[in-house]
């Protein structure tokens, strides 16, 4: 305990004593980088994070094409008759997957052609959500999701 110019006590901690400039340096960088790697999420997304390989160690050449379609089956039997060999495959219920996820995770997984089918499905009535995005928050009864699924392929 220490007193002020008041006649006050206070207490003081070694936790609140001044550091040095550098060590403030490095505590500020930590917390920048602890914060950029929580606001920005998993890098590969719903596409990496929900991969499920059915060829192991794929290594087809050429450019990666993708293409939305709206029956993944009858495309699937399409590509196979076509002598397509299927690499892996994603499946999940989120946000609509981005080109260049999609680009990525076939390099990744050594294919070189994506197709993917997509179905909004609303929330139900009543329900309520909440997200953050652009430095704002916002949430309503709105939004939904995608019902997503995504073929690997190489040839």
């Amino acid at each position: 305990m220490r007193p002020s110019a008041t006649g006050a006590k206070f207490f003081t901690s070694p936790l609140f004593a001044r550091k040095p400039l550098r060590m403030r340096n490095l505590n500020l960088l930590a917390g920048i980088a602890v914060s950029a790697v929580i606001l920005t999420g998993c890098a590969g997304g719903p596409t990496h994070d929900y991969y499920n390989p059915v060829v192991g160690n794929a290594k087809f050449k050429g450019p990666v094409t993708v293409a939305h379609v709206d029956d993944v089956a009858a495309e699937t039997d399409k590509l196979l008759s076509e002598g397509y060999t299927l690499v892996g495959s994603t499946d999940y219920g989120g946000k609509y997957p981005e080109s260049k996820e999609l680009t990525a995770q076939a390099k990744r997984a050594g294919a070189n052609h994506v197709i993917y089918s997509t179905k909004f499905i609303p929330n139900p009535p009543g329900s309520w959500h909440f997200s953050f995005g652009q430095g704002f928050g916002s949430g309503g009864t709105g939004g939904g999701g995608y019902d997503v699924h995504i073929l690997f392929f190489g040839k």
